[in-house]
């Protein structure tokens, strides 16, 4: 029963997705060996452009308005102050709940080589076990039954645990060997081929699970 739940866990981390990444060093090319953010990220975005429309708004209406409107104004910068307040409180829980980037050593790597990176935490979370680490190739299968909608399908995989040096998550190496007889990345197809690292980061309370996309391409000899 153990066994069985901690592979329906592990599945939960299989959550395919992906931008549109082209082949490194190209124009278009988005990737970031420095530091690759989560390609997956559940947070909710803050509207900031919104906002401070209205904080704009309410403070020319202070100009604006009559004297005789003395009562709308207080409750205009009533609810102003309630923006402003919602809005700060909401960046210090972002900024304090930045989730980890992962830093490529080797960039881009090749089947039938190494793929090496380091996840690098700031701030930095209190963890209570080794952190999980899915390798996974996922090809895109069309199907024409379902008006030619793509369904990621998981073709590789590889789980590998690392410890994490002290109580907190501050840096810690991953590393996979790549078979050769795997697929590269290629996205110009219908039914694309790409790449993903998937992570379960062990704290207290729920798991942080975090997916990043590859950079593994296929050997060019």
């Amino acid at each position: 029963m153990t066994l069985i739940e901690e592979s329906r866990e592990r599945q939960r981390l299989y959550v395919p997705t992906r931008s549109a990444l082209r082949i490194p060093g190209t124009a278009s090319d988005p990737w970031r060996p420095k530091g690759q953010m989560p390609d997956y990220t559940p947070e909710a975005r803050l509207a900031l452009p919104v906002r401070a429309a209205a904080l704009v708004l309410i403070v020319a209406l202070n100009f604006l308005l009559p004297p005789s409107f003395g009562l709308v104004v207080l409750l205009l910068n009533f609810v102003g102050l309630l923006i402003l307040l919602d809005t700060l409180n909401r960046l210090w829980y972002a900024f304090w709940r930045r989730p980890p980037r992962i830093c490529w050593t080797t960039f881009p790597a090749h089947t039938g080589g190494r793929l090496e990176a380091v996840l690098v935490a700031r701030p930095s979370p209190e963890v209570i076990g080794a952190v999980l680490a899915v390798l996974r190739c996922v090809q895109d299968e069309v199907v024409e039954d379902e008006g030619g909608a793509r369904v990621p399908m998981q073709i590789y995989s590889q789980t590998a645990e690392f410890d994490v040096p002290g109580e907190r998550l501050r840096e810690v190496a991953l590393t996979f060997e790549i078979p050769p007889d795997v697929p590269g990345t290629e996205l110009d197809r219908e039914d694309a081929v790409y790449w993903q690292i998937a992570v379960r980061i062990p704290v207290l309370g729920p798991d942080q699970e975090l997916v990043y996309l590859a950079p593994v391409y296929a050997h060019p000899h």
